[in-house]
């Protein structure tokens, strides 16, 4: 599904990552794709009567905006001629295309309305590319062109690879449905031994403290029958660790637990089921067992009956544990992939930013970042479902996205046409 261009991916947010990117962007200075819609020789500044760009050769005037209030965004035109307005009876065509970052072509023709020129389309975001306008008008062809750059930023490689800027490729995946469950670990009931002597008698030696390890086989306790008066010893019936020492030399050994042995390598998420949840659980489902900074991929191999009056039934989880990671009584929250479903566009969950009212994520081309605002469907807790605003095959970043995103905001103060 993603090609990722690194095998890192350090997520810390890290203030000399920042710094990194802001270096780079003095050194690149020249190479910046932001700051300024940028105009061709013909284009003017100023602003026109309708706040829109001005553009003049000889005695036309071309006044074009992007006018968004109240409706989707469109293209409107104001064309005139030694000052009068040029309509629709005139013969007057004008057409704008749009070029956006990869090579994609909007092609936007205007038809006279009662006040304005009118563009056939929406003009969809992120509104940034290289504009060409075309001017017919009384047998001549009137052409401009310039820059109109929004959420679009320029990083040297060397740059976005100290400021570990990761990137992967966009394509198909599998988005599962899940539901959450809680509960809490345990130890397994198998692994768990409290240690007796066989035969009432005096204590000779103890020796394991709480807290050691021991192997099967080890000498926990040597005893002194009473009956025989014959010493024996108590060994470790597997390997773990003593987490109660209720024995010292000395003492009588009699029915009372002298060493708790317990093996902590296998552990159990003990998950409560209830009742209007019960019908979407079964043995073998996935399940990811997660705590704050800690998760890990299982699935449910028991559902027992809850003890005595509860109202909800066990899905029990067991959890690898021969790191140490997880230990008894830990409150966990259990992710259950009830369903999955495959779908034409995914995105990683990581690369998703929020910038101004949109979802986005930042596309790469060469040295070039821009937004591609996401219209977004199923969600699990790895990757997103992408029904809009991205294509197969673009490569979108990963690993430490909200570098480009302060960069961006940090060059741009408005959203201005």
């Amino acid at each position: 599904m993603a090609d990722h261009s690194s095998a890192d991916d350090d997520e810390a947010h890290e203030g000399h990552d920042d710094e990194e990117v802001d270096r780079g962007h003095e050194e690149e200075h020249d190479d910046h794709g932001h700051g300024g819609h940028g105009d061709h020789d013909e284009a003017e500044d100023a602003k026109g009567p309708n706040g829109g760009k001005l553009f003049h050769k000889g005695d036309i005037t071309l006044e074009l905006k992007i006018h968004e209030q109240g409706v989707a965004p469109q293209y409107r035109a104001w064309i005139s001629d030694h000052g009068k307005q040029v309509g629709s009876g005139t013969g007057a065509q004008l057409e704008v295309s749009l070029t956006r970052l990869g090579g994609q072509v909007d092609i936007i023709k205007f038809n006279r309305g009662a006040d304005y020129w009118l563009g056939d389309g929406v003009v969809e975001e992120p509104h940034s590319f290289d504009v060409s306008v075309k001017l017919t008008h009384k047998k001549q062809q009137l052409e401009w062109e310039f820059e109109s750059y929004e959420g679009r930023v320029q990083i040297a490689q060397s740059i976005a690879d100290r400021a570990n800027i990761i990137t992967a490729i966009a394509g198909t995946g599998t988005v599962s449905h899940s539901l959450k469950l809680y509960g809490k670990t345990s130890v397994d009931p198998g692994k768990l031994s409290h240690i007796r002597a066989r035969f009432p008698g005096s204590i000779l030696n103890v020796a394991a403290n709480i807290g050691d390890f021991v192997r099967e086989g080890d000498v926990l306790v040597e005893i002194e029958s009473n009956e025989s008066l014959r010493r024996y010893q108590i060994k470790a019936p597997f390997d773990g660790v003593i987490s109660n020492r209720h024995a010292n030399p000395g003492e009588l050994a009699g029915q009372q637990t002298l060493l708790t042995l317990v093996d902590y390598s296998l552990l159990w998420a003990q998950l409560q089921v209830f009742p209007s949840q019960r019908q979407h659980f079964s043995k073998g489902q996935n399940v990811r067992v997660k705590i704050p900074g800690l998760s890990v991929n299982s699935e449910i191999k028991h559902i027992l009956p809850g003890s005595g009056t509860e109202p909800f039934v066990i899905a029990r989880v067991p959890l690898e544990n021969t790191n140490g990671e997880w230990s008894p009584n830990l409150m966990v929250e259990g992710l259950v992939e009830i369903e999955t479903r495959e779908v034409d566009l995914v995105v990683d969950n990581r690369a998703l930013q929020r910038f101004r009212d949109w979802k986005v994520v930042f596309i790469q081309i060469g040295n070039t970042y821009e937004i591609r605002p996401l219209t977004l469907g199923q969600v699990d807790d790895k990757v997103t479902e992408v029904l809009a605003g991205l294509n197969p095959g673009d490569r979108y970043v990963v690993g430490n996205s909200y570098l480009i995103k302060a960069d961006i905001e940090k060059s741009e103060a408005s959203h201005d046409h």
